[in-house]
């Protein structure tokens, strides 16, 4: 026996580990207590290699720069040297003798990583890194050239170039030599770390000193997850790759490989994997250029080559074409950052599930799953367009491997550059349980592996609901059939999806893959469970189901027992035999129980003991999880430790990780522990295992389910909804505590330092404290309490959180579990409770307060603490609570009490609306003998009027808003909707009742009041096929033919089936594809009397889209609503008395909303098992003309009516419950108890909406002009309207206002051309009523007046009409010829000369006139003219306000505020193109009082191009520019700043969408009070009053 071995000195272990790292192979390294000769270190150095950059060789034009760096204890020379001969120095000599590398310029980078020096050292990976950027920065040859870098790094000194990428790609100074980084080369890099740091940083503290760098290589180090997580941001535009060495290399006493294949590759899609035959040392080492593993690398390093002189090629020739001088690396490098961002932004994703795989890859065996790889039928399945079924089902136990197969298959897959994405899917957590999810994920990964479905995806825009928030239905409508699968020409993509039993949506998800593409492939692995095999029944013929057998698993089991045989005490070649035999023969296939079984034998020390636990170790799982439970600490203070981890990992909706389940340690146990990494096994045994990503898991899937039923050990017994609610209650004292402290609070209590004790566990606690207390005890009154204190007091730093993080998602998740929650608690409370009013009323405002102020929270978390307050209605929650608290922000003249479900309205006045489409980034809304206007969604902004001719009988827009289909009585006309462009128009005979887009074939398909179904391909613009459906139906089968033209008619949503109404008939049902009549829906005679029920019409059809809920619902003309299962025509529910003129089903199938011909407004939500059920769950009473028609936005967040003349956009709160993906939810909702009740659109008809708006001089009224012609008095200081001043016609609308103070004159104009002078008498005391002096005149003009501007003296005004300025006095004289403002790039620009009070300026593109206030005769002053003849101005109408979109169709919402001309430092205009950007211009107004000749002045440059980031200028106030920008934020720009970039730009506050003074292209009415620094608002026919906006103020970015 060698029990007794004689121990090894440190300078030996020291001795073995540098030859197998640094690779000393002729001789012992020399003591190290013998002195060495200078002439030793002389030849030490020599050998190893110089410090810094060197260069081994160089060329005459370099294209390319080849720079090599060493690992750990290496050197410049001594890395790449096989020995001390020149001749192996092969980056020197064998490269610069190869032809390929004649571009090549040759480096290599040395540095200070000797551990082997008896000294200390301090240096860190990120000191070696900073020390090559530097000497790559300060190299001339490098610096001065564009060539391209490549970086071969072998072992650490990979880490060391990855930190070198990262810092100088984070320096803007270093931009253009970053971007000329191209590809990095791994050999036997360790990126997670490599075991035997650990060893030898222990011997190092010994025996040479501690050396940092060496601590860094430690597995899961935090410098190494640094890197590794900063790196994967900033190498999307690099080339990979990534060597790995396969041969042990001997250390100690053992052989074992230094870096194993899991850490030596990134994992990432599109880096190149290769593996090296030979040991760590020997990947950078060769003997001749003949060796393989050489032959390797330089094919690789030549593959790199021809790249980049291809990329050379088609970079000139781009350079040439563009006239630029900027590098296209750098181009390409910010362009795949710009890619990546936005890609991220839109699945939420910012790297494939790479930890998951590396995980997997770790427990797996080398030579292991091999067996898969060998089988026929994998194989075929693997071969892209292969006639073989698409999907792979393998099917196992548990236990059984299926995991790491997923791996291996993976691995093997992308080795062969298949373009493979994967998920892994993980019961109880909510991101890995989800199908939405795992959609996103795969999404994510081939825009990433794939270019052209990169930029398909990019295509989308974002929508106002993040993608994060879709569920599985609109994920893979919008992100998958309605983009990724339009490819025309698409590559092979393989899927590979483990667990999918997992996952509670099991069945729909392979109710989505039914219609794959032919070239996708999927690979699946789960369970033999019950629905498994229905799964396979489902999917027929397209899958190719396989069920492991235990003989499969033999092999590897094995090789995992062989592999750790070495721990286990066993001594001799026949014992190791017997102990293989046995535990294959116990393990029943199951690697889980072989795992388990041999952790338990390590801990045993003879053969003896192995054998008691080889006797006693039950086969089954259960049985053995028993044991495993009795064999844990007894003790009450064990005990309470043990299941307080068991609860806290089980339960919880993610991995905690150490730190985050210390923290919940101390708050649930009041326990402090202390590095529970290294004491976590003594706790829970081997029931709990730590991950890459430091967090806590259970061990399996068998083990989670085992310790939530187990009633063996009741001391840990793992109560389900006990343990919620505790939990609950530990994150609710937490965030009730002093943890939750937003930025805002912490700026308003200043002597708050350090950081907060247990702030590990705030993330949790904010994002998944609800889904606790929606599984806690409903009864619990102290739950209960600690919930309402925290709606009371921490709802605003719980936003702030949140929306700082970009998780305002979690805001509708907490919303749906509270109202979850609410249902089970109501039953024990008594109805008048308020409780229950209190939670009703938090769960209405968190949801409106996320669908109104979510995107201004995206761009400032802290507006919750004193903006957002202010905007809610003043009885909601939010308001009464935080508003108060508040005082700095005030808005004058909000009247809301509740929240507005109606979020837009256009009223288009004396025209009706025939049709409307609503979809993610579209409303299209058909007039009446008029055109088709195309908005916006989210601003209702105009894109285009398009023009159809006739009455637009039907609107149609494609699932991705590409095209816009309008239909009339014959004809169909098709629309491009990003251009505008009309595409094709299609004659028809009869008028089509309903249309459909076939995105599969590319097709518009209609459904004709003829009786027949034509289809057009969009392609080719011709009918390609035309089907009579009557000739289908059988009168043998009971269904008489119809023999009328049919009432109603409605395609489904995928065009698949038809529904077709007749009078006196039931709903025949017609498969469009098969050409076959399917059914009718009848209803029956028990519910209304079906000869009765017959002779009603229908008059509304509505398909469920949701591929799970098989139902069509119709509604009858005595008031039922009817629900028919579209399979068997059975009619399986009624909902009477709802009277629904209008129905319309949400896209994600969870709604159904229905109109009235009152204007009532119904939702319904689908619920029972089968969604065959209705629940009424919010009702709108908005009582109103009829509503004609209903449509639904693509993400079901919104929706469209029409009625009469309006057509309304709603976002009710209840939409925005259902629009995020559960997760966990595997039945459909059962239907809300409660039926929420909102009020609809204020009418603008109790008020006349304000057209015209300006204030007085001291800021103490406000006059205002409205559409019914009357000019009103407000006083600001309320914002309340005092008085009518006088009436201009009726219903002629007021279209611009101006007062002069001086004089006390208001000047009127209307639309007729009218204008009114009347002369006030006010009194700065507002108690006091004001009153009309006199009217001074009422003077006639012949054209609509746009603006009046009075005389500065207050003697006369200036009128400008369409293209004139007209000077005139206060009695209507006209003083002289109009001055035409028509110019060459649009109407000139009128301003107050800077100097002089008698004179104004008119602007035009390249000339400015000066004209006297007093005759408007142009000033014939050479000075002036030679000063300002040389500005070059572009300009357009100085204000959008009437377009000639106003004149057609929206009278009534064209209202805007006057501007008044007042003297200031500075000129500024927003010049507006019709194509490209806005601009600014900025001139100082000094540069137009000169008096002498100087050179021609120029505006200031609009460098950062701040024009284009602005909606609408304000006001010009000092030297600030006051204005509003994209979001509708109200911001100033010091334009005194030295440079006008966005730095000079501030943040004030926002405004709401709905007080845009219409709904077309129109801007906001408002004004600015100089005097009281306010702003005056027009909004409807109210004042609002913006007070101490300008107070508050944070930076604001481009």
């Amino acid at each position: 026996m060698e029990r007794f071995r004689r121990r090894v000195s440190a300078d030996e272990n020291i001795s073995r580990l540098e030859r197998a790292i640094n690779g000393f192979t002729a001789s012992r390294r020399p003591s190290p207590v013998r002195q060495a000769s200078s002439e030793d270190e002389r030849v030490e150095d020599s050998f190893k290699g110089a410090l810094g950059l060197n260069l081994l060789r160089d060329v005459t034009e370099p294209l390319i720069d080849f720079i090599f760096v060493h690992g750990l204890g290496g050197g410049s020379r001594k890395t790449w040297s096989k020995s001390s001969n020149q001749y192996h120095y092969w980056p020197k000599e064998w490269l610069s003798q190869d032809p390929e590398f004649g571009c090549v310029r040759v480096w290599s980078f040395g540095y200070k990583a000797d551990w082997n020096e008896r000294k200390e050292n301090v240096l860190e990976i990120q000191d070696f890194a900073l020390a090559l950027v530097g000497e790559i920065e300060n190299a001339p040859d490098i610096r001065r050239s564009k060539t391209k870098i490549v970086f071969v790094a072998h072992s650490m000194g990979g880490l060391v170039v990855k930190q070198a990428c990262i810092l100088a790609r984070g320096d803007p100074g270093l931009r253009s030599l970053s971007g000329r980084i191209h590809t990095l080369y791994f050999l036997a890099t360790p990126h997670r770390g490599s075991d035997l740091s650990r060893t030898l940083a222990n011997i190092l503290k010994i025996s040479y000193g501690q050396k940092i760098f060496v601590s860094d290589l430690e597995p899961n180090s935090s410098v190494i997850n640094a890197i590794n997580d900063s790196f994967r941001h900033r190498a999307e535009d690099l080339q990979l790759w990534s060597f790995y060495e396969t041969f042990p290399s001997q250390i100690l006493l053992t052989n074992a490989l230094i870096v194993n294949k899991s850490s030596a590759t990134l994992g990432y899609a599109r880096e190149h994997i290769s593996p090296l035959n030979s040991d760590h040392r020997g990947v950078c080492k060769f003997d001749l250029p003949s060796d393989p593993n050489y032959k390797t690398l330089r094919n690789a390093f030549i593959t790199t080559i021809d790249t980049v002189l291809s990329q050379s090629k088609k970079s000139h020739r781009f350079s040439q074409k563009l006239c630029s001088s900027m590098a296209v690396s750098q181009i390409t490098s910010e362009t795949i950052r710009l890619q990546h961002d936005k890609l991220a932004g839109l699945t939420g994703l910012s790297e494939p599930p790479i930890n998951d795989l590396v995980a997997l890859e770790d427990v797996r065996i080398p030579n292991s799953c091999e067996w898969l790889i060998s089988k026929p039928a994998y194989s075929t399945w693997h071969t892209p367009w292969s006639d073989s079924p698409p999907v792979f089902w393998l099917l196992g136990n548990a236990g059984s491997g299926k995991s790491v197969l997923c791996s291996q298959v993976i691995r093997e897959l992308q080795k062969e550059n298949l373009r493979c994405s994967y998920f892994f899917f993980k019961h109880g957590t909510d991101a890995k349980s989800s199908i939405a999810g795992c959609l996103r994920a795969l999404a994510y990964q081939m825009a990433k592996s794939d270019e052209a479905i990169l930029r398909k995806v990019l295509e989308m825009e974002q929508d106002t609901v993040p993608c994060v928030q879709w569920d599985e239905g609109t994920t893979w409508r919008k992100l998958f059939i309605g983009c990724i699968f339009k490819l025309s020409k698409p590559l092979p993509q393989f899927w590979v999806i483990d667990a999918l039993d997992e996952s509670p949506k099991f069945s729909t998800f392979l109710k989505l893959i039914k219609d794959l593409p032919s070239y996708m492939r999927i690979f699946l692995t789960s369970r033999g469970t019950a629905e498994a095999q229905q799964g396979l029944a489902a999917l027929g013929s397209l899958v190719e189901p396989y069920q492991v057998q235990t003989e499969d698993l033999l092999d590897d089991l094995g090789i995992l027992i062989d592999s750790k045989m070495d721990r286990l005490p066993v001594s001799d070649g026949d014992g190791q035999l017997k102990l293989r035999e046995r535990l294959l023969k116990k393990s029943s296939g199951s690697f889980l129980w072989v795992s388990l079984i041999i952790q338990e034998l390590e801990q045993t020390y003879s053969e003896e003991d192995a054998e008691e636990i080889l006797n006693e170790v039950p086969e089954d799982m259960n049985q053995l999880y028993i044991r495993m439970l009795k064999s844990l600490p007894s003790s009450e203070r064990a005990t309470r430790l043990t299941h307080c981890l068991f609860s806290w990992t089980i339960l919880t909706r993610r991995a905690l990780t150490l730190n985050e389940m210390q923290c919940a340690i101390k708050l649930d146990l009041n326990q402090t522990i202390h590095n529970l990494g290294k004491s976590l096994s003594a706790i829970c045994g081997q029931f709990m295992s730590i991950d890459r990503n430091n967090c806590i898991q259970s061990i399996h899937q068998t083990a989670h389910v085992f310790l939530l039923s187990q009633d063996a050990v009741p001391a840990l017994a793992v109560d389900e909804q006990c343990s919620h609610n505790r939990i609950a209650q530990i994150c609710l004292k937490f965030l009730n505590g002093n943890q939750l402290q937003g930025t805002y609070l912490q700026r308003q209590k200043s002597g708050v330092q350090g950081s907060i004790l247990g702030t590990e566990l705030l993330d949790y606690a904010c994002t998944s404290f609800s889904q606790h207390v929606q599984k806690s005890f409903p009864d619990d009154i102290n739950t209960f309490k600690l919930l309402c204190t925290f709606l009371e007091t921490r709802i605003p730093p719980w936003i702030e959180y949140l929306a700082s993080k970009a998780k305002m998602y979690h805001v509708i998740r907490t919303v749906k579990n509270l109202q979850s929650y609410m249902k089970q608690r109501v039953k024990r409370m008594s109805p008048l409770s308020s409780g229950k009013d209190l939670l009703e009323s938090w769960i209405k405002d968190l949801v409106k307060m996320n669908a109104k102020f979510r995107g201004h929270l995206s761009l400032s978390p802290s507006a919750i603490h004193y903006l957002i307050p202010a905007l809610c209605p003043l009885d909601s929650m939010i308001y009464k609570k935080y508003s108060p608290r508040h005082r700095g922000f005030v808005i004058e003249g909000m009247k809301e009490t509740n929240w507005d479900d109606c979020v837009a309205m256009i009223d288009f006045q004396d025209k009706q609306i025939c049709a409307s489409a609503l979809g993610d980034r579209y409303l299209a809304v058909a007039v009446s003998h008029g055109p088709i206007y195309l908005y916006y969604k989210d601003s209702i902004q105009v894109k285009y009027a398009l023009a159809f001719g006739e009455r637009a009988r039907t609107l149609l827009l494609s699932s991705d808003c590409g095209y816009l289909v309008a239909g009339g009585l014959r004809k169909a006309t098709i629309w491009d909707t990003n251009s505008g462009a009309q595409i094709w128009t299609f004659d028809r005979a009869h008028v089509a009742l309903s249309e459909m887009f076939d995105t599969d074939t590319n097709c518009l398909i209609a459904a004709t009041q003829g009786g027949y179904i034509s289809t057009w391909d969009l392609r080719e613009g011709r009918e390609t096929d035309h089907w009579e459906w009557n000739d289908s139906v059988e009168s043998t089968r009971g269904m008489p033919k119809p023999n009328r033209s049919p009432g109603k008619l409605l395609l489904s949503p995928d065009a698949s089936t038809l529904a077709a109404c007749y009078r006196g008939l039931p709903i025949y049902l017609f498969d469009v594809k098969g050409k076959i009549c399917i059914g009718c829906c009848r209803r029956k005679a028990g519910s209304i009397g079906q000869a009765r029920g017959n002779q009603y019409l229908v008059d509304a059809l509505a398909f469920n889209p949701n591929i799970e809920i098989d139902v069509l619902v119709a509604s009858y003309g005595d008031g039922e609503l009817a629900v028919f299962n579209k399979t068997s025509s059975d009619l399986r529910h009624c909902v009477p008395n709802v009277f629904a003129q209008a129905l319309a089903c949400s896209p994600n199938g969870s709604m159904l909303v229905t109109g009235s011909s009152r204007g009532l407004i119904r939702m319904f939500e689908f619920g029972g098992t089968e969604g065959d059920r209705l629940s009424l769950v919010y009702r709108i009473n908005a009582h109103d003309d009829a509503i004609r028609a209903l449509a639904f936005s693509g993400d079901s967040s919104h929706f469209a009516d029409i009625r009469g003349s309006q057509c309304r956009v709603w976002e009710p709160a209840v939409l925005a419950q259902n629009d995020v993906d559960e997760g966990s939810q595997s039945e459909f909702s059962q239907g809300s108890t409660f039926v929420f009740e909102s009020k609809g659109a204020e009418e603008g008809s109790q008020e006349e909406c304000i057209t015209a708006i300006c204030g007085d001089e001291v800021g103490i009224y406000a006059f205002c002009g409205k559409l019914d012609g009357t000019v009103a008095l407000f006083e600001t200081r309320s914002a309340t309207q005092r008085a009518i001043l006088y009436r201009h016609a009726l219903h002629i609308r007021v279209t611009s206002i101006a007062y002069h103070g001086h004089r006390s004159l208001l000047m009127t104009a209307d639309e007729s051309g009218r204008i009114l002078i009347y002369r006030l008498s006010l009194e700065k005391d507002v108690d006091v009523e004001p009153e009309v002096a006199s009217l001074v005149s009422d003077i006639p003009t012949e054209e609509p007046i746009q603006k009046l501007f009075p005389d500065p003296s207050g003697n006369g005004l200036l009128v400008i009409s369409r293209g004139f300025a007209t000077l005139r006095t206060l009695m209507g004289e006209q003083k002289e010829s109009p001055i035409a403002l028509a110019d060459k790039n649009g109407d000139k620009i009128i301003s107050l000369h800077p100097t002089r009070a008698q004179s104004f300026i008119v602007l035009g593109s390249n000339h400015v006139d000066v004209y006297s206030w007093f005759n408007a005769v142009k000033e014939e002053d050479p000075l002036i003219h030679d000063h300002l003849g040389g500005l070059s101005l572009t300009v357009t109408p100085p204000t959008p306000l009437l377009s000639s979109f106003s004149e057609n169709s929206q009278r009534a919402s064209v209202v805007g505020a006057t501007e008044q001309l007042q003297p200031t430092k500075y000129i500024v205009h927003l010049v507006y193109t019709p194509f490209g950007p806005q601009s600014l211009r900025i001139w100082p107004a000094e540069l137009l009082s000169g008096t002498t000749s100087c050179s021609s002045p120029q505006p200031y440059p609009d460098a950062e191009h701040l024009g284009s980031a602005m909606r609408q200028i304000i006001a010009v106030w000092e030297t600030r520019l006051l204005f509003l920008d994209l979001n509708l934020w109200v911001c100033s720009l010091e334009l005194s700043s030295r440079e006008l970039g966005a730095r000079a730009v501030k943040r004030h506050f926002f405004l709401l969408p709905e007080w845009r003074s219409g709904f077309g292209n129109e801007p906001f009415m408002v004004v600015f009070s100089e005097a009281k620094r306010e702003f005056l608002i027009g909004f409807k026919g109210r004042l609002l009053v913006v007070k101490k906006g300008l107070d508050l103020a944070e930076p604001w970015s481009l």
